[in-house]
């Protein structure tokens, strides 16, 4: 299975800015999924997708052993140089580089919209021992906040004109948003029913910042150089005149972070 040619190029990119200025996750995050999870020491993880290793890193002081699969490169170094304590690995969703039963749990942070749900969830329940567990999560941007919302419409408007990239025409991503997961994963018939916490939060940053989490974002990374320029002008922009942030060295930027979990059935 090749990897979305948005993700490959944009990751591959963006690799730096993903690392510099996408949010990591709470304590609440990595204390729910230790103990959901019944993460420690003995136990085999393995983090799917695992970026930079934004939540790799995290899972370290829980002692399990770590496996981290990430299809792009440059993504992979950084996490490989960042998260020495992983085996890390070049693989995907949907041909994991594992044999069967090898991993107590697998953990999907920020990835799962990017899978071939079928193809990722036969893999996943190939490599989970019976009774493992799974869990997904996602940082979604809290748009119920003004200047939030408007962030993310920039981002869409300058990827859905750029008309060399037919994909994003309709809705400016390359992937759906709002699928119902728990749905997806009960309708395999392999896994107990998926249980489901939001957890608020929030990610200080500053101007510059909020420009490179724009410049991360995998469909505005791999737009052509001025199509790109210009939408990350409009960030730049907004961080300096919308009335919440307007003078603002540092602000919140707010999160709901989503988790999912749930255990083989068999």
């Amino acid at each position: 299975m090749t990897v979305h040619d948005a993700a490959a190029r944009g990751f591959e990119r963006g690799a730096a800015d993903y690392e510099a200025a996408r949010p990591g996750y709470p304590p609440a995050v990595v204390d729910l999924l230790v103990d959901a999870l019944e993460l420690g020491p003995g136990h085999r993880v393995l983090d799917l997708a695992a970026g930079t290793g934004k939540l790799t890193r995290l899972l370290v002081p829980s002692g399990v052993a770590l496996v981290a699969v990430e299809p792009v490169a440059a993504m992979r170094a950084t996490l490989a140089d960042l998260v020495p304590e992983a085996e890390v690995l070049d693989g995907t969703a949907e041909a994991i580089p594992l044999p069967d039963a090898a991993v107590d749990a697998v953990v999907v942070a920020q990835a799962f919209h990017w899978f071939d749900p079928s193809a990722a969830l036969a893999e996943l329940s190939r490599v989970l021992r019976p009774g493992g567990a799974l869990a997904l999560l996602w940082n979604v941007r809290d748009e119920s906040v003004d200047w939030v919302r408007r962030f993310g419409e920039v981002l869409v408007a300058g990827a859905a004109g750029d008309e060399s990239s037919a994909a994003f025409l309709e809705t400016g991503k390359p992937y759906d948003e709002g699928t119902d997961w728990p749905v997806v994963i009960d309708g395999t018939g392999g896994f107990t029913p998926v249980r489901r916490e939001v957890i608020p939060w929030a990610q200080l940053v500053d101007p510059e910042l909020l420009v490179r989490r724009a410049a991360s974002t995998s469909f505005v990374s791999a737009l052509p150089d001025g199509r790109r320029q210009a939408t990350l002008e409009e960030v730049r922009r907004l961080a300096v005149t919308h009335v919440d942030l307007a003078g603002r060295s540092s602000f919140d930027f707010p999160y709901l972070t989503t988790v999912y979990w749930c255990r083989t059935s068999a």
